[in-house]
């Protein structure tokens, strides 16, 4: 018989007391926190007929939560109640993808310290959740300054384009909060893990120029499970003066490559819509970025919410309506 997975079968009401349970830890009390959890948890087979479909944020702390059971450090405990509060606190747009990271994945140098809360990898791109904190009591950080994060996947950079939001500066502890996402490239492979590098704070002064507040060395690693998010992929595409050879939607934005018409060295312009199943209505993603090499060209058109892929029903680029494969 195919065994449950009691964690994901739960009623919302069990959720919630297991996900506001944290207590303290020690080896010697590991046992009795595990027992003491499940006790919470209650599990009944009449409990668990006609419990409600779980959100996606939901799920994505439910998976936290099953590892919290199996725990053998403290480290465990932290993370999952972290990026718990951290979601709850902030409602960041992405949030709902996140992962806890498995063991504390932090650094510190000249007194400031980074801290990795949360992360993903879906298809081409990777979120991180950050805080940066100054520990030196000298309040050197500002609501105008963030860290200039690398995200590395198998000892290799992504260069590609990125969005960053601050989500918060606390004032009374020197801590900013940041939900940032960076593009690689089409069909980069899925990794267990992210690397975050970072050699400086940067400072953007309201003269518009970037200056390095503080110069250090961060490194940190983070898990990125596999919630089973796959996007949606066109290949070979003639749209106007586009030819996409590949493009991908998924709930972070638009990926596309291809090659154009227009003149050497003249970048085309991306005018991305999504259509969704009721066909009147019909989203403009802002901005974007990406680079060209004479004809050819590589470009991200990011969302600044979560796109819902089973409603989509085409992509418009410039005028040119593409309908899901």
């Amino acid at each position: 018989m195919r065994s449950k997975n009691i964690i994901s079968e739960l009623p919302e009401e069990q959720l919630d007391k297991l996900l506001a349970y944290t207590p303290d830890f020690s080896e010697k009390n590991l046992e009795n926190i595990k027992q003491l959890s499940l006790e919470k948890l209650n599990i009944k087979e009449n409990q668990i007929r006609g419990r409600k479909k779980t959100s996606m944020r939901k799920l994505a702390v439910i998976a936290a939560a099953a590892v919290l059971l199996l725990a053998t450090s403290t480290a465990i405990f932290a993370a999952t109640g972290g990026l718990e509060q951290f979601l709850s606190r902030f409602n960041p747009n992405f949030g709902e993808f996140a992962i806890a990271p498995l063991q504390p994945a932090f650094a510190e140098s000249e007194g400031i310290r980074i801290e990795a809360i949360g992360a993903q990898q879906i298809d081409h791109v990777v979120l991180v959740y950050v805080a940066m904190t100054d520990l030196s009591e000298e309040n050197r950080l500002s609501r105008h300054m963030s860290p200039d994060l690398e995200i590395h996947i198998d000892g290799e950079a992504i260069n590609g384009p990125s969005s960053s939001r601050r989500l918060d500066f606390d004032a009374s502890t020197n801590t900013a909060y940041f939900e940032m996402r960076i593009v690689g490239d089409a069909g980069m492979p899925k990794a267990d893990t992210i690397e975050l590098i970072a050699n400086r704070v940067q400072d953007f002064e309201h003269s518009g120029q970037i200056r390095t507040a503080v110069e250090g060395d961060w490194r940190m690693i983070v898990n990125s499970s596999n919630l089973g998010i796959k996007p949606i992929v066109w290949s070979d595409i003639p749209a106007g003066n586009l030819h996409i050879e590949h493009m991908s939607l998924s709930p972070f934005g638009v990926q596309i490559n291809g090659s154009h018409s227009y003149e050497v060295n003249l970048f085309p312009v991306f005018d991305v819509r999504i259509e969704f199943e009721n066909r009147w209505l019909n989203t403009r993603l802002p901005g974007g970025g990406g680079g060209i090499g004479h004809n050819h060209f590589s470009h991200f058109q990011f969302s600044d919410t979560p796109i819902d892929l089973e409603a989509v029903t085409a992509i418009i680029i410039n005028g040119e309506r593409i309908i899901v494969p």
